[in-house]
């Protein structure tokens, strides 16, 4: 993950890629993403087996940030 102070300021990186532009928020909006059963429950010995279950806490957290676009999309579609 890269900060940047502005979108512009992303725009203008020379590693930038026009087709990442919906991975580009504010960081309180990373915040409460990572702040998602997801991320939290990482540690936890049953983790992997509960994934499936955080992933519409996950998408409803993407939606409400006006994020629910292909590029978070858990398959990537």
């Amino acid at each position: 993950m890269n900060l940047f102070r502005s979108e512009e300021h992303v725009r203008n990186w020379s590693l930038y890629d026009p087709e990442s532009t919906d991975g580009t928020m504010p960081l309180a909006d990373y915040v409460t993403l990572f702040s998602t059963s997801l991320f939290r429950e990482r540690l936890q010995p049953d983790y992997l087996l509960r994934l499936p279950q955080f992933f519409p806490e996950l998408m409803a957290t993407l939606a409400k940030l006006g994020k629910a676009v292909p590029f978070w999309s858990p398959s990537g579609s």
